[in-house]
């Protein structure tokens, strides 16, 4: 069995944050996608922010706030789909506008990211192989 992220479908972004080496990117109650590994925000106008650059100072009067820029683009639209590449792992939360988060896998033996719904969490392992958990059905 396997998620089809069908809960992500029409719901916001409320927050992303950084702790230690973590992201999280929280959508709501149970629903949230957390990394360790290399994401990205793609645009029309191509990467307009990634892990990589949180905290850099590029010349920029400061350092750039990842979190930030992506709440300013994505704050405003609803997710409209969620897909893998069945090869990689790799996962692409569209919005509109031809916007999407792209995380990636980057390892051939460690997890990358980790998807809570309510049906149960989907873990990226490595090489690109996706784990389901469901969520117990004991009371």
């Amino acid at each position: 069995m396997r998620d089809d992220f069908e809960s992500f479908v029409g719901v916001a972004l409320r927050r992303v944050e950084k702790k230690d080496y973590s992201w999280f990117f929280t959508f709501g109650d149970r629903l949230a996608i957390g990394t360790e590994s290399s994401w990205r925000l793609v645009t029309p106008d191509g990467v307009a922010v990634t892990s990589e650059d949180h905290e850099q100072k590029f010349g920029l009067p400061a350092p750039v706030d990842a979190a930030e820029r992506v709440m300013a683009r994505l704050a405003s639209h609803r997710v409209q789909a969620v897909s893998l590449d069945a090869t990689t792992g790799d996962m692409h939360v569209s919005f509109a506008e031809s916007m999407y988060l792209h995380f990636i896998q980057m390892s051939c033996g460690y997890e990358s990211w980790r998807a809570t719904t309510p049906r149960g969490e989907s873990i990226c392992l490595g090489g690109g192989r996706i784990s389901f958990f469901p969520v117990s059905q004991e009371s």
